[in-house]
C-alpha cells in the first residue's frame, strides 16, 4: 500500500516539476562566447509591469539584470556594474558589487548631450530619471586616467 501511495505522489507531482519556467514565445535561443553565455526569448506571452512612486519592476519569464558593456577601455574591462531597473521610468539604481574609488558617472543622451555627472562615492548610487524624456541613454563610468566603460540605458 505504501508503494502505491509513493508511486501515485511521484506521478502526480512530476509534471509540475518538468514544466517549471516554460513559456510559449515567438522566438528565442542560446548564445555563448569566450566571456559568457546568454539565454533569450522574444515575444513573451506573460509579461507585467508594476510601478509606484519609488520605482518599477518588469516581471516575465526572463529578465536581464547584469548588463554587457557597449564600449570598454581595457583597464576597466572586468568591472561589474548593474543598472536596475532597465528599462526604467523613475529611479535608476547603479550598483558595483566591488566598489572602485575614483570613478565618475556620466549619463549622455544619444545625441551626446551630458544629462548628469557625479562621482561614484559608494557601491550604489540612485539616479532620479523621472524628468528625462523616454529615450535611450549611455551610462559612462570613467576614472581620472581616461579609462572608461559604457552601458545602454532605456528610459520609458
Amino acid at each position: 500500500m505504501q508503494r502505491i501511495k509513493l508511486l501515485f505522489l511521484t506521478l502526480a507531482f512530476s509534471p509540475c516539476v518538468l514544466l517549471a519556467q516554460q513559456d510559449v514565445v515567438t522566438s528565442g535561443g542560446n548564445g555563448s562566447g569566450a566571456s559568457g553565455s546568454i539565454s533569450y526569448s522574444i515575444g513573451q506571452v506573460v509579461y507585467s509591469n508594476t510601478s509606484n512612486a519609488t520605482g518599477s519592476i518588469n516581471q516575465g519569464v526572463q529578465q536581464p539584470y547584469e548588463l554587457t558593456p557597449i564600449s570598454v577601455n581595457e583597464s576597466l574591462r572586468d568591472i561589474a556594474v548593474e543598472l536596475y531597473p532597465n528599462p526604467t521610468r523613475n529611479n535608476l539604481l547603479i550598483r558595483m558589487p566591488e566598489f572602485i574609488p575614483g570613478l565618475t558617472l556620466q549619463i549622455f543622451s544619444l545625441n551626446g548631450a551630458l544629462i548628469e555627472e557625479r562621482p561614484m562615492l559608494s557601491q550604489q548610487t540612485i539616479i532620479n530619471a523621472e524628468t528625462w524624456s523616454a529615450s535611450t541613454y549611455i551610462v559612462k563610468l570613467h576614472d581620472s586616467a581616461g579609462n572608461f566603460s559604457e552601458y545602454k540605458l532605456i528610459k520609458q
